[in-house]
């Protein structure tokens, strides 16, 4: 009889994997240098990089401020000036 696969987690399996190759013990796990590992910064069993973090450092404070009624009537409204004005300098 074939034995039944399961499917896992991916960091679940990346964690298992690093528990495997430290012969099985979580403080070997923790205390791994080997940085040429690809899986080393998922050892733990955490993601380091989770999406809500890098969208988080995306936004920057006008980008979350344009986000209200009022700020966004402003900047339409500063868009709308702008094209009324001539690019050329006075004399």
């Amino acid at each position: 009889m074939a034995k039944k696969r399961t499917l896992r987690n991916p960091l679940k399996a990346i964690r298992a994997k690093c528990l495997e190759c430290c012969g099985g013990s979580p403080k070997e796990v923790r205390l791994c240098t080997d940085a040429s590992c690809v899986l080393h910064p998922f050892r733990t069993g955490k993601n380091p990089f989770p999406r809500r973090k890098r969208a988080l450092a995306k936004q920057t404070p006008e980008a979350s401020a344009i986000g209200s009624s009022e700020t966004s009537q402003v900047v339409s409204r500063q868009v709308q000036l702008s094209l009324f004005e001539d690019p050329r300098p006075s004399s």
